[in-house]
């Protein structure tokens, strides 16, 4: 803005005579200024559907806490990785992102990055067929009770809003069956109305005895008409991936798909242009392709809408995973405890610096530099790894990560430490007054 008209010599005392007083009558001013540029805290899901859970801290000595009704004591942790409950994990703000390994059963394990949470959380996956054990779980992390609606869509409607109360400092799990009884294809929208409130959705399913597999479905804020998925596994004989999409608005959209990958851009067949219809789920294959390695998706359309992928691999250790919609890559670090993962990065141009941390110990670094996409995959397990985006450019990241679990798990690369996805009700207080 240009402020030489605004600022005229006359009237400069004056500004900064009101600063003054502003300064020195509302001392709180500055301190929430210091406290806006903090790292908000985060919030980590709970061992869900009866697993086992592993988080994994950015580093030592970062206080944490059980989201429970009877504590709200932070411990300050000696390890960067610590076993998780039932009772979601509270982790106090740092400049990394915390991560939580879950395995369900010996070959169906689940990934998800801690988030600091939102108003508004869309989950674009999930089933609630007849195989279904998913499971939504919403989380207060503050000492208030938080009140939220669920918009539930399946393949045909959306179907009817359910009004949700959760008590300060606790978390309510509810089972995807009950939401949508029935639908295979599903996605929810929660809006909070107050409080403080993270929910995570561990999609799995099982068939009798026979467990299918189990992944998170990573919470997307908003809609796009231009979208990224990143870090996919090349399909073939025993690996299949779908394109699930959701169009919010009022009017059907055309939508356009690319991949990108190490061999160049394409367009797969049959998604040049496709006619989405608008306020239900649409699940489209994706065809089979033979690719070399990991791949990415942009996904471009006439109106704003969601999309996710869910990959499904079969033959003996079958298991599931779903990718969704990115933002771009920023300096942000991460701690893998241990597992092997593979990196792909797409954009107009690729260009960042990683300095990341082996089994043994030992600090290793690397520049990734590439076209429209590039992939990265270190050797051997890694501990810390932490990304520095260099140049204008937009790059948005996912990995493919093998923990010691097994099973195929997607996580995509989200700085959620930044202090712009820390979203909360704001009160207005013009509605305290009588007009």
């Amino acid at each position: 803005m240009k402020f030489k008209n605004l600022l005229l010599g006359v009237r400069a005392p004056l500004i900064v005579a009101g600063a003054v007083a502003v300064a020195t009558l509302v001392p709180h001013a500055k301190a929430l200024i210091v406290e806006g540029g903090s790292y908000p805290a985060t919030v980590c899901p709970g061992a869900l559907s009866g697993g086992v859970q592993r988080i994994s801290l950015p580093a030592e000595r970062i206080a944490t806490r059980l989201v429970a009704a009877k504590s709200e004591k932070l411990t300050v942790q000696k390890s960067s990785v610590i076993v998780g409950g039932s009772a979601p994990t509270f982790v106090s703000g740092n400049p990394g992102s915390a991560l939580a390994f879950e395995s369900v059963t010996g070959t169906s394990t689940a990934d998800a990055a801690c988030e600091v949470g939102g108003i508004d959380q869309w989950f674009i996956g999930g089933s609630a067929g007849v195989t279904s054990q998913s499971v939504l779980q919403i989380i207060n992390s503050g000492l208030s009770d938080s009140m939220l609606q669920i918009f539930p869509y399946n393949s045909k409607v959306a179907l009817a809003p359910i009004a949700v109360t959760v008590k300060a400092n606790s978390a309510q799990n509810i089972a995807l069956s009950s939401i949508a009884p029935g639908d295979e294809a599903v996605a929810l929208h929660l809006v909070t109305e107050s409080g403080r409130v993270s929910s995570f959705l561990l999609d799995h399913r099982r068939a009798g005895l026979k467990d299918l597999g189990a992944s998170f479905v990573t919470p997307v804020a908003e809609p796009a008409t231009v979208s990224y998925i990143s870090g996919i596994l090349p399909s073939s004989s025993k690996v299949a991936s779908t394109m699930r999409f959701l169009v919010p608005g009022n009017i059907d959209a055309n939508v356009h798909l690319s991949i990108f990958s190490g061999g160049g851009t394409f367009t797969p067949v049959g998604f040049d242009s496709v006619t989405i219809a608008h306020q239900k789920v649409v699940d489209l294959p994706l065809p089979l392709v033979a690719l070399s390695g990991a791949y990415g998706i942009q996904i471009t359309s006439d109106q704003p809408l969601f999309a996710s992928t869910l990959t499904r691999t079969s033959g003996s250790g079958a298991d599931f995973a779903w990718a969704g919609q990115l933002t771009p890559l920023s300096n942000f670090s991460l701690n893998l405890a241990g597992a092997r993962a593979l990196f792909f990065f797409m954009g107009k141009s690729v260009s960042l610096h990683v300095n990341w941390v082996d089994a043994k110990g030992k600090s290793k670094s690397a520049l990734i530099v590439g076209g429209s996409s590039a992939s990265w995959r270190p050797v051997g397990a890694l501990r810390g790894v932490t990304f520095k985006v260099l140049g204008k450019e937009a790059i948005y990241g996912g990995a493919i990560v093998a923990n010691a679990d097994g099973g195929i798990n997607y996580l995509p690369l989200l700085a959620n430490q930044l202090i712009s996805r820390a979203q909360a009700p704001v009160a207005d207080l013009r509605t305290l007054t009588r007009h």
